[in-house]
């Protein structure tokens, strides 16, 4: 099974799963009616396990300080490029760190994607896994630097070098997603079943080549598209 098959096989899916997100399509309507409910953050990231290992101070604080910087930081953007996702990324990275003293590079992918549903790619370990393999036999993957592991973030000097690893990240998934764009639109206009957001479906594409638990083996993909 190619890769192409892969996405094939898988579209409706997980357009199905992707549908059934009820909290992601809230969050984002939230953000583009610019208010910020505090219930429907705090309930979104404990459904997302961002919370994990925090107290009730610090998921208060992640939230105030959320809250209180999200539109400055994302308010003027309206379709990001590269220079200006960096810099969004990095500032909420170092206002969310400052309020929780703690690695934050999943968190902060996923609220940022909130705010850019088209364009952010949300960080996640299966994914990486999924991007370390690919990239060794992928040729429009191998142009990137190694993606190597999300690194330790233990003071705000160790941020920028998270930034560059994130933006790694994102440029390989979203190369993925380019190359297979042609394809999306396809299986778009194919399928009833459909989700309007093709970063989100190739990241949980990836997501289960990335997942031993998915059901699905690396071996079975052969990379030649």
């Amino acid at each position: 099974m190619s890769l192409k098959q892969f996405v094939e096989s898988n579209y409706a899916q997980v357009c199905k799963n992707l549908n059934e997100l009820a909290q992601d399509r809230e969050f984002v309507e939230m953000l583009k009616a610019g208010r910020v409910e505090r219930d429907l953050v705090k309930s979104w990231m404990q459904f997302y396990g961002l919370f994990q290992g925090f107290t009730t101070a610090k998921r208060n604080a992640i939230i105030d300080r959320y809250a209180s910087v999200v539109f400055r930081i994302t308010g003027e953007i309206r379709c990001p490029d590269r220079e200006q996702l960096e810099a969004a990324y990095s500032q909420l990275y170092t206002e969310l760190f400052n309020a929780v003293d703690r690695k934050l590079t999943s968190a902060v992918s996923k609220l940022l994607w909130c705010s850019f549903p088209n364009d952010v790619v949300i960080y996640d370990a299966f994914v990486e896994s999924a991007l370390i393999v690919l990239q060794g036999v992928t040729p429009h993957l191998a142009k990137f630097p190694r993606i190597g592991v999300s690194p330790a973030v233990k003071s705000e000097a160790d941020i920028p070098t998270a930034v560059q690893f994130y933006m790694n990240y994102q440029d390989m998934v979203q190369s993925v997603r380019v190359h297979h764009q042609e394809q999306l639109d396809g299986l778009r206009n194919e399928h009833s079943e459909q989700y309007p957001y093709d970063i989100r479906i190739v990241d949980l594409l990836l997501w289960k080549l990335g997942n031993a638990r998915s059901g699905f083996s690396l071996g079975d993909v052969a990379c030649d598209s």
